[in-house]
């Protein structure tokens, strides 16, 4: 939450910018996650499922963005955005687990934690369109995560790595209902290499507050699904680094603003 007002006040404080160019759009916004994990991690036939052995629980997180658009066609439009995804537990594991190279047997009663935080850096291009948005573009992905499992007697830990940058296709497409305020759309950062891949899909609805002249705040609800599916020999990784099939999805309530 704090995250978000800190975005409303960014977006607040451009006024002066904006009326210096008036060709320009600002954006700026946040959303609380209601996150539920899922899928399972580790190497070769020694896996712990995500949900039933290790009990993962991510509950609420939060994502900001910003966003600045200009009238220039051959230069692209940048976007920032950074998602908190950390999740932990405590579960029994019912099989071996193989984490960064280190083994946890079976039976074992584990602490794990699992963050898949990551910076998402967007350049795009728009579609001159009267009512419908379409972007597209390309996102570098900065993921700076780790995953660990410590056993509760402290006899035996493991951990991993998950510190790389991704390139991903960018689309986006909405639609404003006009006299009305309100606008549906929908974002999907995809790539698919190797035995590895992320999808990332993002569906919502904005209703725009007739409350402030010159600056759109608008209330925004939507549904968001990340999967991750990553190998560490399709990026050059060791033993160290993270092997994981991962679903992070749900709910999401937030601020969006547009100057």
């Amino acid at each position: 939450m704090k995250k978000i007002l800190a975005a409303a006040v960014v977006a607040a404080s451009l006024p002066q910018a904006a009326s210096a160019l008036p060709l320009v759009d600002f954006y700026a916004g946040g959303y609380y996650w209601d996150q539920t994990v899922s899928g399972d991690a580790g190497a070769g036939s020694s896996q712990a499922d995500l949900e039933d052995d290790l009990n993962l629980d991510a509950g609420g997180q939060n994502v900001v963005y910003f966003a600045f658009e200009h009238p220039i066609p051959v230069v692209p439009n940048i976007k920032i955005k950074m998602s908190d995804m950390s999740s932990d537990g405590t579960g029994t594991l019912t099989s071996s687990f193989n984490l960064g190279g280190e083994t946890l047997t079976e039976n074992t009663e584990v602490k794990s934690e699992l963050d898949l935080t990551h910076t998402d850096y967007t350049l795009y291009w728009g579609l001159p369109l009267p009512i419908v948005t379409f972007d597209f573009g390309l996102t570098l992905r900065q993921f700076d995560g780790s995953m660990s499992s410590v056993a509760t007697d402290g006899s035996q830990s493991a951990s991993a790595d998950l510190d790389v940058t991704v390139p991903m296709g960018y689309l986006k497409a909405g639609v404003d209902v006009p006299l009305t305020g309100l606008s549906f759309g929908g974002d999907i950062n995809v790539i698919s290499y190797g035995d590895s891949g992320i999808t990332d899909y993002d569906l919502n609805m904005t209703y725009v507050l007739p409350v402030i002249p010159l600056l759109d705040v608008g209330i925004t609800a939507g549904y968001r699904s990340f999967d991750l599916e990553i190998n560490p020999d399709d990026f050059g990784g060791s033993d160290d680094d993270l092997n994981a099939k991962a679903t992070v999805a749900g709910p999401y309530i937030g601020l969006s603003l547009h100057l």
